[in-house]
């Protein structure tokens, strides 16, 4: 039986998988690490990876506000741009959120002693890799992933 250091560090797409857990990384950073002691189920699905929607498209909305009233604030008082140009980028972010929020991505949902967390994989990562990562996941380091994925559902990607 192989030790925790020999065992290969699996990657697929943004996840890594590696003796002291799963991790979500975009470039080369780490945003979310769930330590492999700490995991109680790990299931892959499809659909809004976002933790609270709610929550999250409320507060898009509001900022989207803002930037609509601020790009209409700037056509009709000509008097500075800075304030304006301000809430107008806040507008974006918050229409950014919206987006972020609705698209539609895979992702492993990790339930842990803690609650849940979701590491997304980017909107380039395929059916068929998830899975072969997913099979490597379960004959090297024992996980057991199950697999909520509808057959057809995943085909916008």
């Amino acid at each position: 039986m192989q030790t925790s250091e020999e065992k290969p560090v699996l990657k697929c797409d943004t996840i890594v998988l590696s003796s002291r857990g799963l991790a979500e990384t975009h470039g080369k950073k780490i945003v979310i690490f769930v330590p492999a002691n700490e995991i109680d189920r790990i299931t892959l699905k499809f659909g809004r990876s976002d933790h609270r929607p709610i929550l999250t498209i409320s507060i898009g909305i509001i900022l989207g506000l803002v930037g609509v009233f601020g790009l209409v604030e700037f056509f009709i008082a000509m008097r500075g741009y800075r304030y304006e140009l301000g809430m107008v980028a806040f507008g974006i972010i918050g229409a950014s959120l919206i987006f972020d929020t609705l698209k539609e991505r895979y992702f492993l949902e990790i339930e842990t002693k803690k609650g849940i967390q979701r590491l997304v994989f980017s909107k380039n990562a395929q059916k068929k890799e998830i899975e072969e990562f997913c099979a490597q996941a379960g004959a090297i380091y024992n996980y057991q992933i199950a697999d909520s994925v509808k057959p057809g559902s995943g085909s916008r990607l």
